[in-house]
């Protein structure tokens, strides 16, 4: 269970949280691979990401499990629980996190009576719908390759790189890729120079910029 205490501050917050939602919220401390909740759980909070990274899991007929998606800090995690009364798979932490959990009885109330936060929240969920179209649209490529660049191509920051909030095998995971194959995949790409590696974090050389903007998504 995550331990869960009063707000100390709100640095990093969206601005246009309602103050009595941010007044009545908690912060949840979470340790990797911890779950916030399962599937079936009653819906009764909903999470901001402060520090970390969350990945929504769900379990496959076969027993292999499937990251359905991922929240970094910044963005809010499972918008479509504040409208079911169970979750439909398993929250964990890919590493040490942080969050702002609210009542989702509470941000409902909110949205209803505050028209403006209604509109910027929807403007959020619009960008997060973004992002898992993306994803959507990586899983339909065949090679390693061509996934492990759109990834990168999608999810490089300002500084470059792509940070990786979990390890290797839950990126694994997130690509729908074994393990091996996404080891022999980057192994490949650094040979030839198309990326460079550091820990958990990776970037694109040189033309391999250019070469992947055909692979990013166009708004």
């Amino acid at each position: 269970m995550s331990d869960t205490s009063p707000p100390s501050n709100w640095t990093g917050l969206p601005a246009h949280l309602p103050a009595e939602l941010v007044e009545t919220a908690n912060t949840t401390q979470m340790a990797k691979g911890q779950s916030l909740f399962h599937t079936g759980d009653s819906v009764e909070s909903f999470h901001f990401v402060r520090a970390g990274e969350l990945a929504a899991v769900r379990c496959m007929p076969n027993g292999a499990e499937a990251i359905m998606l991922t929240a970094r800090a910044g963005e809010f995690f499972g918008e479509a629980s504040l409208f079911q009364p169970a979750y439909t798979c398993e929250a964990r932490a890919l590493s040490a996190s942080v969050l702002v959990s609210f009542s989702s009885e509470r941000f409902r109330k909110a949205m209803a009576g505050d028209p403006a936060f209604a509109l910027a929240f929807t403007r959020t969920v619009a960008m997060s719908l973004r992002k898992q179209c993306s994803r959507v649209e990586r899983l339909r490529l065949k090679s390693a390759s061509d996934r492990v660049l759109h990834y990168l191509a999608c999810e490089t920051g300002p500084s470059g790189w792509a940070e990786l909030g979990g390890t290797l095998q839950e990126w694994a995971a997130e690509l729908a890729l074994e393990p091996e194959t996404l080891y022999r995949t980057l192994a490949q790409l650094e040979k030839e120079g198309t990326l460079a590696r550091e820990q958990r974090r990776l970037r694109l050389l040189g033309h391999s910029v250019m070469a992947c903007a055909s692979l990013s998504p166009k708004t």
